[in-house]
């Protein structure tokens, strides 16, 4: 999907979300215990989710607004991610909970959030994103590859 330069590259951000969801999708099959894709997952939510959460809630988001219904759940299911973060995972389900929001997530994101801004955003708030500095997201440094 072509995206507005302003978009492009929180938009990357979200393939290595995508690859997460599947490194616990395989994690998940091969029945890896709980600690070490948590580990993985905490990590990942330090190192990535953490800023590209914050980063979205302080520049795009702000095109539709806060009472805007997308952005309002999509805020709330950030809240949920560092929740569930922050109460840990007890079990292989609740891995499965956190990994299927986080897929539907990205992908409402994709297909519904970011079209919308485009399409609602001016140039000049589009020109004013892409004069922000966008860290990219990056694989973070692991030993266990669990999903291997």
């Amino acid at each position: 999907m072509k995206r507005h330069d302003a978009l492009v590259q929180l938009s990357r951000d979200h393939h290595f979300g995508l690859l997460l969801c599947w490194k616990l999708k395989e994690g998940l099959k091969k029945e890896i215990a709980v600690e070490r894709m948590e580990k993985y997952i905490r990590l990942f939510y330090s190192t990535n989710l953490k800023d590209h959460f914050a980063e979205e809630e302080e520049s795009i988001f702000k095109i539709l607004g806060n009472d805007h219904p997308l952005i309002s759940e999509a805020v709330t299911q950030h809240q949920i991610f560092r929740k569930m973060v922050e109460n840990g995972f007890k079990n292989p389900e609740e891995i499965e909970t956190f990994r299927a929001l986080l897929e539907l997530h990205i992908r409402t994101e994709e297909r519904v959030i970011f079209p919308e801004i485009e399409k609602q955003a001016t140039d000049e708030q589009l020109e004013a994103i892409l004069n922000l500095n966008h860290p990219e997201l990056k694989e973070p440094e692991y030993d266990d590859l669990f999903w291997k």
